[in-house]
C-alpha cells in the first residue's frame, strides 16, 4: 500500500509550525504499513524535489530527519491527487484539502483513502494499527 503525506497539519501543527505529537510513532507505523512506499504530498514537494520540505521540516527530531530521508517525491500541477497512483491501493493523510480533490476521489470511488488529519496523531496510530490487523 502507497501512503501520501502532507507536511503542514500532518508533520507540523499548522498554529505555531511545531513537530505534532507522537509523529515519530505516527512515521514508524506508516513504513511499517506501507513498506516503505511513503511518498510526499505537499505544495512544498509538488514540483518534485524536498530540499524545500526539508528546509520548512529542520527543527523537528534528528531521527525523524533521518527516517523522512526515504520519502519519495511526487510532481503534480494544480490538484494533489495528480500526485497519487490511483491504481494502487493507498492512503492519504491531510489536514485540509480543495473540495475539487475530494470530488475526483469519489468520482473513482476512492473516497475512503483519504485519512483527514486533526490535531495529533494519536487516532492516526490507531487508524493504522487496524488497517494493518486487517491485512
Amino acid at each position: 500500500m502507497k501512503i501520501y503525506l502532507d507536511i503542514d497539519g500532518v508533520f507540523l501543527d499548522t498554529k505555531e509550525y511545531k513537530q505534532m505529537p507522537h509523529l515519530k510513532e505516527f512515521l514508524n507505523k506508516v513504513f511499517d504499513v506501507s513498506k516503505g512506499e511513503v511518498y510526499w504530498l505537499s505544495t512544498h514537494t509538488k514540483h518534485g524535489e524536498n530540499d524545500i520540505a526539508f528546509y520548512h521540516l529542520e527543527d523537528i527530531d534528528k531521527d525523524i530527519l533521518e527516517m523522512i530521508k526515504d520519502i519519495k517525491n511526487t510532481k503534480w500541477d494544480t490538484l494533489k491527487t495528480e500526485g497519487i497512483d490511483t491504481d494502487s491501493e493507498f492512503l492519504w493523510f491531510d489536514d485540509v484539502i480543495f473540495q475539487a480533490e475530494y470530488n475526483f476521489l469519489e468520482s473513482i470511488g476512492k473516497e475512503h483513502c483519504l485519512v483527514k488529519v486533526k490535531d495529533n496523531l494519536d487516532e492516526m496510530i490507531e487508524y493504522l494499527n487496524d488497517i494493518k490487523n486487517d491485512v
